[in-house]
């Protein structure tokens, strides 16, 4: 009995044995372990995801630890070693970057490198009046900037102040904008919500500091489609991102073009003729879709590659499909003007 019980122990034992052996065979070969590949502890991060052809791109490897040992490691982008941890990626497409550490080899992050989708567009925010004898200094400097190589890009709005006596085309909420950014003193008008637009004389703007705003890259863009019931405009305004962004607002106007009213000239615009009897002013705002210095987009909403809607509506009387538009913009976390669309009411202008 007692030979016969010792050998039932030793067989228990001698399976518990296997049991442990194989289960730990198992765990080594394809668990956490020193494994290769994405199990291997090694994770390679990239300081962005989706960037502008020839951009600078910085790399971090980290051990199981989460200690930074991107100076051991070797990463390499579509299968080529680049130098250090960073490296300017060029060639539109979609890049493969990964790091090894001795024999382990980490996840393999994707960074897509794109061409630039959006033109670049400015805004000029003219303050004005139709008695304000300087202010056709400043109109006819928009017109200079439309005649211009791309002037078609840049866009104006113009701001009607009573303060020179009756003007049919005064906007209600001027003042706040006149405390805002400033504004003492008639003709002024504003860049990109940015800088003040110089005066060159007494009778003309300096031209080439308004198409200066059209010299950056813009990282977003805008479409506006609309239409009218009534009295009300109804706008749809997407925004477009090349890139992640963050503390973006949008801003809508309604404007009107179209308007013979006479306007007061102390320049030699308009063959110096005072009052001009028959001047058209065109681009005066009218109403706001939006906040007058943006209403925020939502901060997960803000991603390269996607698009933001922003359903809106406002109410102006005598609004028609062919004297109105809609000005539509975005501003940074500055309230500085990123990019500009302006489309007809009624029309449906896509992103460009």
């Amino acid at each position: 009995m007692k030979t016969a019980n010792f050998l039932k122990m030793m067989m228990l034992f001698l399976a518990i044995g296997i049991t442990s052996c194989s289960t730990n065979s198992t765990d080594d070969g394809t668990s956490g372990g020193n494994g290769g590949g994405s199990n291997s502890g090694v994770t390679l991060e990239s300081s962005k995801t989706r960037v502008y052809d020839n951009t600078l791109v910085n790399f971090t490897v980290r051990d199981a630890n989460g200690a930074n040992v991107s100076a051991q490691a070797v990463i390499t982008v579509d299968g080529t070693a680049i130098t250090g941890s960073s490296t300017i990626l060029t060639g539109i497409g979609t890049k493969s970057v990964q790091a090894t550490l001795g024999s382990d080899t980490s996840n393999t992050v994707s960074v897509d490198v794109i061409n630039p989708s959006y033109t670049t567009k400015g805004l000029i925010e003219d303050y004005t009046g139709a008695g304000c004898g300087w202010c056709p200094r400043v109109s006819q400097g928009i017109l200079d900037v439309h005649a211009a190589s791309n002037g078609e890009n840049v866009y104006a709005v113009a701001i009607h102040n009573p303060v020179f006596g009756p003007d049919p085309m005064t906007f209600a909420q001027r003042s706040v904008l006149e405390n805002h950014f400033g504004i003492n003193g008639y003709p002024s008008a504003v860049l990109n919500r940015d800088q003040e637009w110089n005066a060159a004389s007494n009778h003309n703007m300096n031209v080439q500091q308004a198409l200066s705003m059209l010299n950056s890259t813009a990282q977003v863009g805008l479409a506006i489609d609309s239409n009218v019931s009534g009295s009300t405009v109804n706008a749809t305004i997407k925004v477009g991102f090349d890139l992640d962004q963050s503390g973006l607002k949008l801003v809508a106007f309604l404007l009107e073009n179209g308007i013979v009213y006479p306007q007061t000239n102390y320049t030699n615009n308009w063959g110096g003729v005072s009052p001009i009897t028959n001047f058209e002013h065109n681009d005066v705002l009218r109403t706001s879709f939006t906040d007058l210095f943006g209403d925020a987009i939502p901060a997960d909403q803000q991603v390269g590659g996607t698009e933001y809607t922003a359903t809106l509506s406002a109410t102006s009387s005598g609004v028609n499909t062919t004297d109105w538009d809609i000005i539509a913009f975005v501003v940074d976390a500055s309230g500085n003007v990123v990019n500009v669309q302006k489309a007809a009411v009624g029309t449906n202008k896509d992103f460009d």
